[in-house]
């Protein structure tokens, strides 16, 4: 019968050991995260479709046309407000605004 004998391995330097133990826990810490990250359904993607107001145009009726099925125009309006850097919903004929459209 053959006995096999395993090598001990001693610690030297503590501080080389517990740089080494960090070290290995951030690299698993930044992939495992970048996947998680990388795969979260909250993330959506979008286009930004510019759009020339005219005489009579309203900020909900061209939200209206542009919403996705799912969503609460009241927040899809809150949006474009804050993605236009506009003060209120009150917009002018000759001013482009900026919508996004979600893909999903």
């Amino acid at each position: 019968m053959i006995v096999k004998h395993h090598k001990k391995y001693k610690i030297i330097n503590k501080f080389r050991f517990f740089l080494f133990l960090v070290s290995v826990l951030i690299v698993t810490y930044v992939i495992y995260y970048s996947f998680l990250i990388a795969n979260a359904e909250g993330i959506t993607e979008y286009r930004v479709q510019p759009v020339y107001i005219q005489e009579g145009d309203t900020l909900w009726a061209i939200c209206k046309e542009y919403l996705k099925d799912d969503m609460d125009i009241r927040q899809y309006i809150d949006e474009v407000i804050r993605y236009n850097n506009l003060k209120s919903a009150m917009i002018k004929p000759g001013q482009i605004i900026f919508l996004p459209i979600y893909n999903n």
